[in-house]
This record gives structure tokens, sequence and C-alpha cells, in this order.
């Protein structure tokens, strides 16, 4: 029962906070703030060398990210920043509305085509296939 409780406590904040996106780079200050190397936030830290200000990847693994929804997808910018890229609602709606107007459009069509067959509409237009 106590072990249950720990790995509950040990896995509750991962539960909670599920980060999806970690910026990707550290850029030197002062001087340096143009330099930038390559650094994974999720498992570094960022840290300015105090001697000569270039940036220093430094391995740590309690770092922060950014928390996307399920419908969002992380992306990156020049400067290696996370950050969440969620599509419209509005295009989402959009497009679901035109969907169901061309499902309609269709369904209406096909009815009508078949209750004129069965009307005893027929097309007499003679094709030059048919003579």
């Amino acid at each position: 029962m106590a072990g249950h409780l720990i790995l509950l406590l040990i896995l509750l904040p991962h539960l909670v906070y599920n980060y999806h996106c970690y910026n990707q780079k550290c850029w030197g200050v002062a001087d340096k703030e143009n330099v930038s190397i390559k650094c994974d936030l999720e498992y570094n830290h960022c840290k300015a060398d105090p001697q000569n200000n270039n940036p220093l990847c430094l391995q740590h693994f309690d770092t922060e990210g950014i928390v996307c929804g399920d419908q969002c997808k992380c992306e990156y910018d020049f400067k290696g920043e996370a950050g969440c890229h969620c599509p419209s609602k509005y295009i989402i709606l959009l497009a679901v509305l035109l969907v169901g107007i061309l499902l309609s459009g269709t369904s209406w069509f096909t009815y009508y085509r078949c209750r004129g067959r069965r009307n005893g509409e027929h097309n007499d237009e003679v094709y030059s296939s048919d003579i």
C-alpha cells in the first residue's frame, strides 16, 4: 500500500503537467547575444559563461516546457523557442460544414434522381450511339 502511494506521488506531477514542447537553443548574452548553440531543454538548461558570455548547455532534468493540448503540435521558431500551434476552430468548423453540405447535396441529388425513375419519368433524349 505504501509503495503504491509513493509511486503515485512520483508519477502525479507527470500526469498533471504533461509538457510537450521545449526550447531547442541556448543564446549568449551581452556581446555574444547573437551566438547560439543547440540544446534540447527537455533534459538540459541554458546558462551564459560568466567569463566570455558564450551560451552553455548544462545537463539538468528538472526543466519546464510548454503544455500543448491534444489538438496542438509543437513548433520552433528560428531562435529555437518552442510554441504550440493549434488549428483554428473556425477552419475546423468550416471543413465540417462543407463536408455536410456536400453529403446532403449528393443525397438530395440521388434521392430526386431515383424518385423520378420510380415515377416512370425517363430520359427520352436520343443519343448518337443509340441510332
